[in-house]
């Protein structure tokens, strides 16, 4: 049913490591890309123009693109492969064993790129024009096919296509995602080549020369991101609408696009101001903001991309847990879950196994204090349905049993009850608090999933006999197991529509 590998568990959230490792990587990768071309047509325009000045500057902006994208990126990518491979080693597992020959041909681009980029940076004096600038081509025909292999996996696993039916490698490779994808990161890889350059000009004591430049960066960054715009709407709209579904207002992917739009829209005000409009100021300072700018739009988008996901490592393959979206048509499971890795206790290993991939015990998605007030039963009855919470959930890999184990560890763990420890709570609050402890999680009180207009205008009786027939009415709702304080707070809450 699921591959049976040792648990890794880092000092933070799983997801949080990979995100800082991998926006780090994707941020300077996509630089390589649109780098090397910004290079090698600079160079050619500076050269017919006999500009000395300028190859002047692209010499020395061929050392810092060297050692930030061969040494940093390198670094950060073999990073990613880490990473993945001690949290998700079984989608690391299905990933080389579905695109392996995808791989080794990224592997041999990569070489290329080294090569290239190195013998490009240090021929400036000692090849010819024509042999440095056919250098500069190979280095950026390298780099792009490198993109254009990896747009095919990392798209894949968003939106796998008829993959999930043939099992083909084309059908994965060249996904619904694939091209809206692959246009839409190329024109990001031209603005971050601009916005690179802005910060390493400033540097340049030449100041017509530093203002010439600028400005052409400048008018590069501007260009590209107007052109991201109608490229991430085809990209989004590429996306199924079963998955796009998702991006609810406050969910972690409308947050995500949300940061991304706002920071993009930041940036091109400011690139337009620094580097177009008012260009005889800029420095390393003002760079470094529209850097920074670039880094928070471009994590944007990579974490809406990962949130879109959730709960899957391959989307309708397999969860991140490591369970099969096949194995898990038969839940509930009868047999126990086998793991062979164990801490000597039982609820700790299943925690480790179900839970820990995407959540600590504190800190970011943290479980204490979500758990904060809730009781043994309704633990172990809410695990079997988790596929039905509001925020998207793999199935529970595991019997009654185990879920069992797990409610008594996962108690250990809670935060203690607000409801018994803050005395200044009003009743408004602690009765939003019942609802979101025992509602909450499935259900809002007037939108998604809403359930407020099933209990407006009941009374105390009927709406008490609704909550308590709810298991009978459908298997999706696990029995109420609150208290009697609890139920006196939410029945008014849930009756007079959440007021």
């Amino acid at each position: 049913m699921i591959a049976d590998y040792p648990i890794w568990e880092p000092c933070v959230a799983n997801s949080v490591l990979i995100a800082v490792v991998s926006i780090l990587h994707v941020f300077v990768s996509h630089f390589a890309i649109g780098g090397g071309l910004y290079l090698v047509v600079a160079e050619t325009w500076a050269r017919r123009k006999n500009d000395l000045d300028h190859l002047a500057y692209l010499e020395r902006f061929s050392r810092f693109f060297a050692l930030i994208t061969l040494v940093f990126g390198a670094v950060t990518g073999v990073g990613i492969w880490v990473t993945i491979g001690l949290i998700h080693p079984t989608g690391a597992k299905w990933l080389v064993n579905n695109f392996v020959w995808g791989w080794a041909i990224d592997w041999v681009f990569f070489f290329v790129e080294i090569a290239a980029a190195l013998i490009y940076y240090y021929g400036w004096k000692r090849l010819p024009a024509s042999t440095h600038l056919a250098l500069g081509w190979i280095y950026f025909i390298a780099a792009l096919m490198s993109l254009f292999v990896i747009n095919g996996i990392l798209t894949f696993m968003l939106t796998p296509g008829e993959w999930l039916i043939t099992g083909s490698f084309w059908d994965g490779f060249f996904n619904p995602t694939f091209w809206p994808s692959l246009v839409f990161r190329t024109v990001v890889a031209l603005a971050l080549a601009g916005l690179y350059a802005v910060f390493t000009v400033a540097g340049e004591k030449k100041a017509d020369v530093k203002i010439r430049i600028l400005r052409g960066n400048g008018l590069l960054i501007l260009t590209a991101l107007a052109l991201a715009v109608p490229c991430g709407w085809w990209y989004f709209h590429a996306v199924p609408e079963t998955i796009r579904s998702a991006i609810l207002p406050g969910s972690i992917p409308a947050t995500a696009l949300q940061i991304m739009l706002f920071c993009a829209a930041l940036l091109f005000a400011l690139t337009l101001l620094g580097t177009v409009l008012f260009p005889r100021h800029a420095g390393y300072v003002s760079g470094a903001i529209l850097l920074l700018c670039a880094l928070l739009s471009v994590g944007g988008f990579e974490w809406a991309r990962e949130a879109l996901r959730k709960p899957y490592i391959i989307h309708g393959f397999i969860y991140s847990n490591g369970l099969l979206a096949a194995d898990a048509q038969k839940a509930p499971f009868i047999q126990p879950r086998t793991i062979s890795f164990s801490t000597g206790s039982r609820g700790r290993d299943l925690f480790l196994a179900n839970c820990r991939s995407c959540h600590t015990i504190s800190g970011y998605s943290s479980l204490a204090d979500r758990l904060a007030g809730w009781d043994k039963e309704y633990i172990e009855n809410s695990l079997p349905r988790l596929k039905y919470f509001i925020g998207p959930m793999p199935p529970f890999a595991g019997n009654k049993a185990d879920a069992a184990l797990l409610a008594t560890y996962l108690i250990s763990l809670a935060d203690p009850d607000p409801l018994s420890v803050d005395s200044s709570l009003s009743e408004p609050d602690r009765a939003q608090i019942v609802f979101h402890r025992r509602c909450g999680v499935c259900h809002t009180m007037g939108g998604f999933r809403a359930i407020g207009a099933a209990f407006q205008g009941l009374d105390t009786g009927d709406a008490k006999a609704t909550i308590k027939s709810l298991p009978d009415l459908t298997e999706a709702m696990p029995p109420f197991t609150g208290s009697k304080e609890e139920l006196g707070l939410l029945i008014p809450y849930l009756t007079g529509g959440g007021q």
